[in-house]
């Protein structure tokens, strides 16, 4: 068993960290791993260290050696904002806590490194989705011809349509589906137990979902079973390979979400003004406080205001 297996099974046994958490924590591991071996010299690793090296990787060996550790974090500001540098040092070390609990290794206690901000760390810019490019989308996913185009067109609509995250979508199962009740149970392990707008929730189910979704799940798949036989980063792949075709590369899931949760909030009623939703109901649709809803979501363009005000019976004449 290879150290980062081995690392991967003591994470999901002794923490409460997602598929997806462990698989990014291993990802930055294993570049940090193959960057000692394409740059630090293999005496000065192997000094003292072989049986470690063995056990848990080149990380191992630079866990004592301090000044290869600040190498690394010189070279990766310069193809790294700080935010995600940051990312690196948290992995690293809770990385380095494992191999010191596991062999009561002596370690560095802390990465006192200076995560600072350079030339790479721009304003971030808000992309924003619109009724047109998720049209352009539907039609890309719908006219796929590729194996798995009904499952790959089920996970965007679902996307879309619900405003789940992704980890949410994983844990779909066809027993959430009610076509009776019009609705879909959409069950969260990000926030469960962690507010009153956490945890299970309820979306509406449109007939057009249900009919798309059904033509993916298998007739067998046992009701407790999840729908979609796939993982975090097979989605992100999916939907950015989506984006790459269509011009949009930076396109990304939760954006999707962000979509969706943007179209329920700015949904009026026959005065064109008056919103259908309150921010506490679209909080329990989607699991996030009313203050997130108002200042993240709920912001038509001064057009829409316009036009919804000139629509409304506010400017009829008695």
């Amino acid at each position: 068993m290879t150290w980062d297996t081995k690392y991967s099974e003591y994470l999901k046994s002794s923490t409460s960290m997602s598929e997806a958490t462990i698989l990014q924590h291993l990802s930055r591991l294993r570049k940090f791993d193959k960057w000692l071996i394409e740059n630090i010299p293999k005496s000065q690793l192997l000094h003292r260290n072989k049986e470690r090296i063995k056990q848990y990787g080149h990380i191992a060996a630079a866990a004592q050696q301090k000044q290869i550790i600040k190498m690394y974090f010189k070279h990766l500001e310069e193809i790294h904002p700080a935010d995600y540098r940051q990312h690196i040092k948290a992995a690293i070390q809770y990385y380095l806590n494992y191999i010191g609990a596991e062999e009561n290794i002596i370690l560095t206690p802390t990465l006192n490194i200076p995560i600072r901000k350079n030339g790479r760390d721009r304003a971030k810019t808000e992309n924003v989705l619109s009724d047109q490019d998720i049209l352009v989308l539907r039609h890309y996913f719908g006219s796929s011809k590729n194996d798995n185009a009904k499952r790959d067109a089920a996970i965007f609509e679902c996307l879309v349509q619900l405003g789940i995250r992704v980890h949410e979508l994983l844990l779909l199962r066809t027993v959430d589906f009610s076509i009776k009740k019009n609705q879909v149970t959409i069950r969260s392990t990000k926030t469960e137990g962690k507010s009153r707008y956490g945890g299970q929730r309820m979306m509406p189910l449109t007939r057009d979902l249900w009919q798309i979704v059904k033509k993916h799940v298998s007739p067998d798949i046992p009701p407790e079973e999840t729908i979609f036989n796939t993982n975090n980063h097979q989605i992100w792949r999916i939907i950015k390979a989506a984006g790459k075709a269509l011009d949009l590369p930076w396109i990304r899931p939760h954006l999707l979400r962000h979509y969706c949760i943007t179209r329920f909030s700015q949904q009026t009623g026959d005065d064109g003004v008056s919103p259908i939703f309150s921010w506490k109901e679209l909080s329990l649709m989607f699991g996030v406080s009313p203050e997130v809803i108002a200042a993240r979501y709920d912001h038509p363009s001064t057009e829409n205001i316009i036009s919804k005000a000139l629509k409304s019976k506010v400017y009829e004449i008695s």
